[in-house]
C-alpha cells in the first residue's frame, strides 16, 4: 500500500504518504499488502521532520522546533494548542488525550488536502500528487456502478424490496468488498471520520504542529504514571488508549510497515516509558493486555511464536488481572480491516468494548447479491472461542438488529433450500491497506 492521506476519497486511488520540503516531489511510502490486496510494494520513508520523528518516543530529544507562528490556512480545521500539565496524576485521562491530540494529527494531515484542493486537481496527472476530498459517503467507481445496476436490474436479492435494510445508493460503507450489499443503516460508523491517505509536507507539519508539541508533553507525563496501582477498569481502558496512540505515532515517526515482519519488529521497537520503564506496542498488546496471538494474522502469530516477549516481573504488575477478549474489538493496527479508534473511560470501558464489539459486526458483516453471509476473518477467528462455525450465522445474528438479523435469516434459509446451501458463509480475508477509522469523542452508549 502507499499513503496519502485523505478522508474519504473520491476514487479508490492508490493511497501515497507524500513526504516534501519546499517543493511538490514526493516519495512513496508504505507498506505492501499482507493478505488479500494487489498494489504495488513501495519505499519505506522515515520521516526526517523533527516535529515527528525525534520528538514523539522516549529516546530521542527535540532537535529542532517548527515556528509556532506559522501562517496557516484559514480553512484548516482547528487544532487546540494549549499545554496540557498535571495529566501524569490521572493516567486514564492522560491516555485519553493521548489518543484525541493523535487523532486530530491524523484529521489534520487529511484537512491539509482540502486547503489545496484546487492546486491538486490542477495536477492531477502527475500519479504522486496527493488528492482528494471530505466527504459524508462513499464514492463508487463506474465499473462497480456497472455491476450495482446489474444486481438491480436481475439480482439474486431484491435490492429494491429490501430497501429498509439493504441500500440501493451510495453509501458509506467502511468495509466494502466486491459483490457485498451495503446495509442501509450502519449504526455508530456512520459517524466515523476515515483517513485512508495522508500528505506530508512543509505546510502541513507547519498547521499540525501545535498538536506535535501537545503531544510530547503528554508523552513527557507518561514517564511520572505508575500504572500498578490502577483498579482493574483504569488498566484496561489505560493501556487500550496507550496502545492505539503509540501505533499512529509509531506509524508517523516510522512510516507503514511493509510486511508482517517489518509490523512486528516495529511493534518492539515503538516504546513509551510509563513509570520508568519501557513498554513496546508489542509488551502492551501481548503481556499487558494479555491478547492471544491473532490467528487472522498466521505471520504476526508465527512471530510471536518464534521471539518469545521478555518483559520483566516488575512491569509484568502493571498488566490487566484477567485476558479480556473483547479487547480485539479495541486495538487498531491501522489498516482496513481494523476497528475504528474511539476513546475509552475507566468509568465505562467495559460497556464501551460490549458497544465497539456490535458496532463492528453490525457494518462489517454483510451478504452477498446471492445471499451468502459475508464475514470477516478477524471476526470469523474470534467467534471460533465461542461458537462452531455451524451455528456462526446464528451467533452474528444476536448482534445484528433485528432488521438485519431478520434478512441474513431468510438469506440463509433461501440458499438451504437450494444448491448452494453448503455454503452460507464467506470468509473476507484481512485487508492490511493503510486506513484509520476514527469515531467522535463521545459515543453514546445504546
Amino acid at each position: 500500500m502507499q499513503i496519502s492521506s485523505s478522508m474519504r476519497p473520491l476514487k479508490h486511488m492508490k493511497p501515497e504518504l507524500c513526504h516534501s520540503s519546499e517543493s511538490n516531489s514526493c516519495q512513496e511510502w508504505g507498506d505492501q499488502p499482507l493478505e488479500s490486496t494487489g498494489e504495488s510494494s513501495c519505499k519505506e520513508l522515515i520521516l526526517e521532520n523533527a516535529e515527528i520523528s525525534d520528538v514523539l518516543f522516549h529516546e530521542k530529544k527535540l532537535s529542532r522546533k517548527t515556528d509556532s507562528k506559522s501562517s496557516q490556512p484559514a480553512e484548516f480545521r482547528k487544532i487546540p494548542t494549549g499545554m496540557p500539565k498535571g495529566l501524569w496524576d490521572n493516567p486514564n485521562k492522560l491516555s485519553e488525550e493521548m489518543v484525541r491530540c493523535m487523532k486530530n494529527i491524523f484529521m489534520s494531515l487529511a484537512d491539509s488536502v482540502v486547503a489545496s484542493k484546487s492546486s491538486a486537481l490542477e495536477s492531477h496527472c502527475s500519479p504522486l500528487s496527493p488528492r482528494g476530498h471530505l466527504s459524508n459517503s462513499s464514492w463508487w467507481s463506474s465499473s462497480e456502478r456497472s455491476m450495482i445496476s446489474s444486481w438491480v436490474q436481475s439480482p439474486q436479492i431484491d435490492i429494491q424490496s429490501n430497501c429498509g435494510v439493504l441500500a440501493s445508493e451510495n453509501v458509506f460503507d467502511p468495509y466494502r468488498v466486491r459483490g457485498k450489499l451495503s446495509w442501509a443503516d450502519i449504526g455508530n460508523y456512520g459517524l466515523t471520520t476515515e483517513v485512508s491517505w495522508m500528505s506530508v509536507g512543509k505546510k502541513q507539519l507547519e498547521y499540525a504542529s501545535g498538536a506535535l508539541r501537545r503531544f510530547r508533553i503528554l508523552v513527557e507525563q507518561l514517564a511520572k504514571v505508575n500504572p500498578i496501582h490502577l483498579s482493574c477498569n483504569e488498566k484496561l481502558a489505560f493501556w487500550i488508549n496507550l496502545y492505539n496512540a503509540l501505533i499512529m505515532h509509531a506509524y508517523l515517526a516510522y512510516g507503514v510497515p511493509r510486511s508482517d515482519l517489518k509490523l512486528f519488529s516495529l511493534m518492539q521497537k515503538a516504546a513509551y516509558t510509563v513509570g520508568g520503564h519501557s513498554y513496546s506496542a508489542a509488551a502492551i498488546e501481548y503481556v499487558i493486555l494479555k491478547m492471544k496471538p491473532p490467528l487472522h494474522r498466521p505471520q504476526i502469530a508465527l512471530l510471536l511464536a518464534l521471539h518469545k516477549l521478555k518483559v520483566p516481573e516488575e512491569q509484568r504488575k502493571s498488566a490487566i488481572d484477567a485476558y479480556e477478549p473483547l479487547v480485539a474489538f479495541a486495538l487498531s493496527c491501522g489498516m482496513y480491516s481494523s476497528p475504528a479508534v474511539r476513546i475509552y473511560t475507566a468509568e465505562n470501558v467495559k460497556e464501551e468494548l460490549q458497544e465497539a464489539q456490535h458496532d463492528f459486526i453490525r457494518v462489517s458483516v454483510g451478504v452477498s447479491n446471492k445471499g451468502k453471509l459475508l464475514v470477516p476473518k478477524m471476526l470469523h477467528c474470534f467467534a471460533k472461542g465461542f461458537v462452531d462455525d455451524a451455528n456462526l450465522a446464528v451467533w452474528i445474528s444476536h448482534y445484528l438488529p433485528p432488521l438485519q438479523a431478520a434478512f441474513v435469516e431468510q438469506c440463509i434459509s433461501q440458499r438451504r433450500q437450494s444448491l448452494l446451501g453448503s455454503r452460507n458463509c464467506g470468509i473476507l480475508t484481512f485487508d492490511s491497506r493503510f486506513r484509520y477509522l476514527f469515531f467522535p469523542d463521545k459515543i453514546s452508549l445504546s
